[in-house]
């Protein structure tokens, strides 16, 4: 998956210890793209609802926003009726800043994750999803007993 990613000039980060080097990203005024309709594991996110359910969702977006207040971009490709694609990028995502971090990025993944959704509604077939996105729930019910 990493050598398909590089071939159009991106430089994918492995999801491990990530957060240095979007940061480093970032301080050089590069693109970062963040997949985050992934499920992850409990201590790498916060649950936000995902299609009417709990959907462990990564906070680094909220968290890299938050911090650099690097412009957040929405975008996608839709693939078009003759096989080809069109990138897609929406306007910039006001951040949401109160002061509570922890309310903040809750919040501010949340209204990501909105927006992911929307994207899917408009275009439910090309959702790829080979993946468990659930998969955490029991996590959060074991977090609660």
């Amino acid at each position: 998956m990493f050598r398909v990613r590089s071939v159009t000039g991106n430089t994918p980060i492995p999801k491990d210890r990530a957060m240095r080097p979007m940061l480093r990203s970032l301080q050089r005024n590069e693109i970062l793209g963040i997949l985050i309709d992934q499920n992850v594991a409990c201590h790498e996110g916060v649950f936000v609802d995902y299609f009417g359910h709990p959907a462990c969702t990564t906070d680094g977006l909220a968290l890299l926003a938050l911090h650099t207040e690097a412009p957040v971009l929405p975008a996608y490709m839709a693939r078009l009726p003759d096989g080809r694609y069109r990138l897609v990028i929406g306007p910039e995502v006001e951040i949401i800043r109160t002061g509570d971090r922890e309310a903040d990025v809750f919040t501010n993944t949340q209204r990501f994750t909105k927006i992911v959704e929307e994207t899917v509604r408009q275009y439910p077939d090309q959702w790829l999803w080979v993946h468990q996105r659930w998969k955490t729930q029991r996590c959060q019910a074991r977090k609660k007993e």
